[in-house]
This record gives structure tokens, C-alpha cells and sequence, in this order.
């Protein structure tokens, strides 16, 4: 709570952050963090649930931010994947985070300040979450790819960089270890990205998207790209290709549909005739 994570919250915000952090340091603070294992979270988000199913969301988010924190403070190897990685809110059916259209991206890039336009530009680039982007250091590039060990699932991947990326990295100052940094030149938590970007978005009058939507983007290009769902994988880190068939579904309908009359006109004739 000392952090400047915290203390850029909404009052309203850390007033819900400091109450369920007491729900979570008086119930369970006596373990240690890296003891904290998917099935435990579980139990936490169902007991806190008992008595508010907003109070579990939140406390969720908070156990994945203070998983972020102590990564932060402690390195990768000292306590592995987000054990919050895959344990379902209690509220469902909330807002997906959507695929921006091109003409926000534009937009973003054209409006925004430099920082934020890097980081735009390296999600939408290599697919992966706030929490990885805000990670990577100019040591992980080496001038053709970038290496990326996923924070919340602890896969290790090699990310060819994408020619437009590629240019990007080659012009950008480096002022830290980390790629990305905020105002003051230091490197930024997963959760400032998200914010810096949502407050950019909000003056420009767009309430509907987040920085995660341009993991979407990035698969979705790939898939319109010709990609098999092996190869899609391979740069977003996905384990199943479930959600890349879910990604699918965002394919641009009328291109899909131009292509296939396209190719029905060009098979001639109707071969099925009435009998």
C-alpha cells in the first residue's frame, strides 16, 4: 500500500483494495507466498465469496498483483507461475476484452505519447500479456527475436520480431534494463501499464478496450494471416488451441466472405443440379 500502484487508485478504489488486503492479511497472512498454490486460491475466492462475490473478484486481482509485486521484488525462480492463472471469477459474463478495430490503433499511435505508443506497439507485435510486456528487457532482444518467460504460466518462448516491431526497437531510447518505462524513466507494473493506457483511451473518448484486447489482435492477425493454430500458439503462448479457435470467430467477416465468393466464381459452373 506504500507503492505508487496503490496510491494512483481511485479513492474508491483503495478503499476496496485496503478492506479485502484485510480481509486477506487477517485470514491467510500467516503463509507464505510460495506456498500459495492454485487449489488454495480456490478455497480463498470461495470463502471470501460467502460473504461477497465482489470482495473475491477483487481479492483475485489482488493475489495476482501482489504475485506480480513479489516477482518484482524476488526474480521468476523464486516462486514460479501466477497460481491465480486460470481460477474463474465468481462473476460471469463479464465484458470480454475485444480486439481494437484498425482505426483505434491508428488513432492510439497518432495521439498517444511515445511510452505508451512502444507499448502498443509491442503488444500488438508479440501477443502477450501486460504482466510479460512490462518485463522484458533490452537484453532479451537480441536484434531478430525476443525471449519471454510467461509470468502467469511459466512458459519460455522465443518471439520473432515482426518487421515493424523490429524498426520500432531499433529507434526507441533505452533508459532501463526494462523496455518499457513510465514518465520518470523507471520500469513499470503490469497495472500501471493497464491504467496509463485505459486513462489515454478515456480522454479520447473510448471506453470500451484495454491493452489486454491486443493479445487478441495479435492472434486474430496471425490466424487472418494463414496461421494453423500450432503456429499461433507458438507466439501467444496458449496451451490449447481452444482459445484459438474462439479468437477465430473475430476473423473480418466480409473479407472472409469476399474470399469465398471469390472462389466460388471461380470454380465455374454449379456441379449439383436438380435431378
Amino acid at each position: 500500500m506504500a507503492s505508487p500502484l496503490y496510491n494512483e487508485r481511485a479513492k474508491t478504489t483503495k478503499v476496496n483494495y485496503r478492506r479485502v488486503l484485510g480481509q486477506l492479511r487477517d485470514g491467510y497472512g500467516t503463509g507464505l507466498l510460495r506456498d500459495l498454490e492454485p487449489r488454495i486460491v480456490r478455497r480463498i475466492r470461495n470463502e471470501i465469496a460467502s460473504a461477497s462475490t465482489t470482495g473475491a473478484d477483487i481479492a483475485m486481482s489482488l493475489i495476482s498483483t501482489l504475485w506480480e509485486f513479489a516477482v518484482e521484488q524476488l526474480g521468476q525462480d523464486k516462486l514460479g507461475a501466477d497460481p491465480t492463472h486460470g481460477i474463474k471469477q465468481v462473476h460471469e459474463g463479464k465484458r470480454e476484452h475485444e480486439p481494437w478495430p484498425a482505426e483505434l490503433i491508428e488513432r492510439f499511435l497518432r495521439e498517444a505519447k511515445p511510452s505508451l505508443r512502444w507499448a502498443v506497439k509491442l503488444a500488438l507485435y508479440t501477443g502477450q500479456r501486460r504482466s510479460d510486456l512490462v518485463k522484458m528487457k533490452w537484453s532479451d532482444f537480441d536484434g531478430e527475436s525476443i525471449q519471454v518467460c510467461q509470468q502467469k504460466t511459466g512458459a519460455s518462448l522465443s518471439i520473432p520480431c515482426h518487421k515493424a516491431l523490429r524498426a520500432e526497437l531499433e529507434n526507441m531510447p533505452r533508459v532501463a534494463d526494462t523496455i518499457l518505462v513510465g514518465d520518470r524513466g523507471s520500469p513499470l507494473l503490469a497495472d500501471s501499464l493497464r491504467a496509463a493506457v485505459r486513462k489515454q483511451l478515456r480522454a479520447m473518448g473510448v471506453d470500451s478496450y484495454s491493452i489486454h484486447g491486443l493479445r487478441k489482435n495479435a492472434a486474430v492477425e496471425l490466424i487472418n494471416a494463414g496461421c494453423r493454430d500450432a503456429e499461433v500458439m507458438a507466439i501467444t503462448g496458449h496451451k490449447t488451441s481452444a482459445m484459438v479457435a474462439h479468437y477465430s470467430k473475430k476473423r473480418d467477416q466480409r473479407e472472409l466472405a469476399s474470399a469465398a465468393m471469390d472462389k466460388w466464381e471461380q470454380s465455374g459452373k454449379p456441379k449439383n443440379r436438380a435431378g
